[in-house]
């Protein structure tokens, strides 16, 4: 018999560099590769879900979908405009008395819009129904109580706020880490959210995977729903992209170009930089190293986003006043790859973590890593990474000393060792292990 499993797109359209929809993408685009004649993947469209009877959704044959929708990654990604920074330009160029007018001019022309979506959809309809009755439309609604499955990558997914516990339907979510419970990260953090929708998918959902043991014992913690009813799947990582270098000449111009000496040694950081990634501790324990050793010259390299993040620019302004910081934007996977392997050593003494996909491109890209020694990490990385306490820059410090000053013999050593280490973290593993829980657990409701 046939298998229906139901995919949401909202999970799947993304054109950031991380983050979880770039997890689920990599999965999904695996089974849909993999999947058997048995199996019939659906994409559901899950913007609007009509609370109805039967609950239903509009649908594409994932395949279709997957094919009209590649995830192209742009070399340098941009980001939305933000509406905070908007506010502040306003601020900065028009006087406070000119704002009852502007915020009158913005209601007409939201007004406006509004009305005119209202025609537009509703001229639509009025074609639609002139259409002649001979004429078949394909078919885009499924119910939930016609799929065997739906899974979920997210918590925050709008299906959990219906009753699907009472539908035919297996289903499954996702759930990454409790990060807004362990750690406050200024006032736009909303654990509120996190804590209604995960007690949701908690409640509701038939399983749940999590990506690292740590994550499954928080989820069981804060969560006592979701006993009894997940299992582990630890996540992959892009091995072909991360094992793909620039040419010596094109690296050294690279670096050179970012202001950078490809000279004097340098640690590195990727990812968002964001308050938990502990950029504050890298720069301290780069100021207490330069304290340690004053006639070792090395630099600071942080690739990724800072989003308005006023006391990290400070820290870098501060920090780079005794030893070069550069700070860059996402770079395309190859150059990331490059200043990886061409890095004294990758610092990622992230506060809280639910798996650590980094720390496996980093070894993948054969450089010493430097990480936290809490949460997932030592059971992802196991005895090949150097672990620092993240709340003490001096614990971060010693470990990048012990970087500078490893002999050649033992680094190579750790690099090759790492990087086997790595290559056992796929996505193909992960989506084959997904699928065959899935499959079992459906299996096992047929026989119930």
């Amino acid at each position: 018999m046939t298998s229906k499993i139901g995919f949401l797109k909202s999970n799947l359209q993304d054109t950031f560099p991380r983050g979880v929809r770039r997890v689920a993408r990599a999965i999904v685009e695996i089974v849909n590769a993999s999947s058997k004649n048995n199996q019939t993947l659906i994409c559901l469209d899950d913007k609007k879900i009509p609370n109805s009877r039967p609950l239903s959704l509009s649908f594409d044959p994932l395949n279709d979908w997957l094919k009209s929708n590649p995830l192209t990654l742009p070399q340098k990604p941009g980001y939305p405009f933000s509406i905070a920074g908007l506010k502040k330009i306003v601020r900065m160029l028009i006087p406070p008395i000119f704002y009852p007018l502007i915020k009158t001019l913005i209601f007409i022309l939201k007004t406006f819009i509004l009305n005119l979506r209202n025609l537009i959809s509703k001229t639509t309809k009025k074609i639609a129904s002139n259409i002649s009755s001979d004429i078949q439309l394909p078919k885009e609604i499924v119910a939930l109580s016609e799929l065997d499955a739906v899974i979920a990558f997210e918590p925050f997914n709008d299906i959990w706020m219906l009753p699907v516990e009472n539908c035919k339907a297996l289903a499954v979510g996702w759930f990454y880490d409790a990060v807004p419970k362990r750690i406050h990260e200024g006032e736009n953090w909303n654990p509120d959210l996190f804590d209604t929708f995960v007690s949701l998918m908690a409640l509701r959902a038939n399983h749940i995977f999590c990506d690292s043991k740590s994550a499954e014992s928080d989820l069981h913690y804060f969560f006592p729903a979701s006993l009894g009813k997940t299992s582990v799947i630890h996540l992959g990582h892009d091995i072909e992209r991360f094992e793909k270098r620039l040419s010596d000449s094109d690296a050294t111009k690279t670096l050179r170009d970012a202001g950078i000496d490809p000279v004097i040694p340098y640690f590195l950081f990727v990812g968002t930089v964001e308050p938990r990634k502990n950029i504050t501790g890298i720069l301290l324990a780069a100021q207490r190293l330069r304290q340690i050793k004053p006639d070792v010259s090395f630099q600071i390299v942080l690739i990724g986003q800072i989003p308005g993040q006023h006391e990290i620019r400070r820290m870098i302004k501060e920090t780079n006043a005794t030893l070069p910081v550069h700070a860059l934007e996402y770079l395309p996977d190859n150059q990331i790859s490059t200043f990886m392997n061409r890095a004294k050593g990758f610092v990622f003494p992230s506060k809280w973590e639910g798996f650590g996909i980094p720390n496996l491109e980093a070894m993948t890209s054969e450089t010493i890593l430097i990480t936290s020694e809490l949460g997932p990490m030592p059971e992802v990385c196991g005895e090949h990474a150097l672990y620092c306490d993240p709340y003490d820059h001096t614990s971060i410090a010693m470990q990048m000393l012990k970087c500078l000053e490893m002999p050649k013999e033992e680094r190579a050593q750790r690099l090759k060792a790492a990087k086997l280490h790595a290559s056992q973290y796929t996505w193909k593993k992960a989506a084959g292990e997904m699928m065959n829980t899935v499959n079992q657990l459906l299996e096992a409701r047929k026989k119930s």
